[in-house]
């Protein structure tokens, strides 16, 4: 009962988080937590925190994600993106690179584009071009990550003065 209970709530606090109705899915994702740990669970709530702009929280969740389940992606992949906004660029890579190697990853593409993002930031547009690559093949719809490697192209054929 205790496993079809933890079940209900975390897929309640996921309906809710899509929805934007983030009081709801931190509610029930503490109840989840409550009858029982879980990598997925915390990593929701470091959403929801994260989406408050509780962004010490929010990296606790992830870090208890990954302290549960080494080879979970997505929290590796939050953990580098808050460490970036943080202005941690350096541990922000480690984590966005973890994140890439895990398992369990729902959106690699995501964190190889984060990767891409970050290395342009560095000034660094031929090792953006090769994390924007990867992240095209695996998604090759994905708009925001075509955006970027237009515009590093463009900046390329560029003429420098």
């Amino acid at each position: 009962m205790s496993s079809s209970s933890f079940q209900l709530s975390l897929d309640l606090a996921k309906d809710h988080f899509k929805v934007g109705d983030l009081d709801r899915a931190e509610f029930h994702l503490r109840s989840s937590l409550e009858l029982e740990e879980s990598e997925e669970a915390y990593f929701y709530l470091g959403l929801v925190q994260n989406a408050l702009g509780q962004w010490s929280d929010a990296l606790a969740s992830y870090y208890k994600a990954v302290s549960l389940n080494h080879e979970y992606g997505n929290p590796c992949n939050e953990i580098g993106v808050l460490l970036l906004r943080m202005g941690n660029d350096k541990e922000a890579v480690y984590w966005l690179k973890k994140s890439v190697r895990c398992e369990r990853n729902d959106a690699p593409h995501i964190s190889y584009f984060n990767l891409a993002t970050l290395y342009k930031l560095w000034n660094r547009p031929e090792r953006s071009l090769q994390y924007l690559h990867k992240a095209l093949s695996l998604k090759k719809d994905f708009s925001e990550a075509n955006d970027l490697w237009r515009e590093l192209k463009s900046d390329e054929e560029a003429p420098s003065n």
